[in-house]
């Protein structure tokens, strides 16, 4: 006796069930799940009717490749494939690449007090810190006792000479008062022992979805660089947070001509992963903003737009 009793479509191909699920993240991205039914004596061919990158999911999204599928058979010769799919929807941002996913992360990072840029000379204006931490050392370096030149009490090198040569000199720490009459003259001296300070550092995760791989690859390429953002599609309410002064938001600083010329305000590509998915690409990027010093020029290379 049969166990099974045909009848309607014979299933040698492959046939879409009813109950497809569509997801759609909000930024561009299309994922899409169906289920077909398929005869048992077929699943031979399982990885070629089911091929990543070639397969397109059901209309109207033809569009999305199939990335990942599954297999299970069941009674009376049956089987069911669980495929997904994913693609770019171009009516949200064109279908070259998804908006991008910005995850913003502010925190800071203990540097020498001698980075500063207010260390020697005012150079930023932020926040309305506008007077010089150290000041230039004196002729002879060392330590002089006076309110007006020296109002937080740093402490330099002493003068060394050796055979004619002239000695640079370096920034030891601020010292505490050290009499009576250095309280009265100057006050608490708040910076007393300061050897350090914390720097803002604000990092932005980026993940978008890119259609071009040699797009995505050439993205890769770009860690250690410096750019203001739109080498990695930064959107540009983002790309405001490195903006120097005018174009940026108010916590920004602004820089006097000189300071500034030496200055790459941006963000650095500290990381990039780019994953296959489907026909598209999955890029992960991490940036992390300049400090107010800016990123060094010299020292990392900047991608100009």
């Amino acid at each position: 006796m049969p166990t099974r009793t045909d009848y309607g479509d014979s299933l040698i191909t492959p046939q879409l069930q009813p109950g497809m699920t569509v997801t759609q993240d909000g930024f561009g991205l299309i994922q899409v799940q169906a289920k077909y039914k398929w005869d048992v004596s077929q699943i031979g061919n399982f990885t070629a009717s089911f091929s990543r990158r070639e397969t397109s999911a059901p209309e109207p999204y033809e569009y999305c490749k199939l990335w990942k599928a599954e297999l299970s058979v069941e009674k009376n010769g049956v089987a069911t494939v669980t495929a997904d799919f994913c693609g770019i929807d171009e009516r949200q941002n064109g279908p070259d690449r998804t908006y991008p996913q910005v995850a913003a992360t502010v925190g800071s990072s203990s540097q020498p007090i001698e980075s500063h840029p207010n260390f020697v000379t005012v150079n930023a204006d932020y926040g309305g810190l506008v007077n010089e931490l150290a000041g230039f050392p004196p002729l002879k370096g060392g330590y002089v006792n006076n309110p007006s030149t020296n109002p937080n009490n740093a402490l330099w090198t002493p003068f060394v000479a050796s055979r004619g040569a002239t000695q640079g000199f370096q920034f030891v720490g601020f010292l505490p008062n050290q009499t009576q009459a250095d309280i009265d003259a100057r006050g608490i001296n708040v910076k007393a022992g300061i050897k350090n300070y914390y720097k803002p550092q604000l990092t932005l995760r980026v993940l978008q979805y890119i259609a071009n791989e040699n797009e995505a690859l050439t993205m890769a390429s770009y860690v250690g660089w410096t750019n203001p953002g739109p080498l990695w599609n930064l959107p540009e309410e983002y790309e405001k947070l490195g903006k120097v002064g005018v174009g940026g938001y108010d916590g920004n600083p602004s820089y006097t001509e000189l300071w500034n010329d030496k200055t790459n305000p941006g963000f650095l590509c500290t990381s990039c992963s780019v994953e296959l998915y489907g026909d598209i690409h999955k890029v992960t990027t991490e940036l992390m903003l300049s400090g107010i010093a800016g990123w060094d020029p010299d020292i990392y290379p900047h991608l100009v737009d």
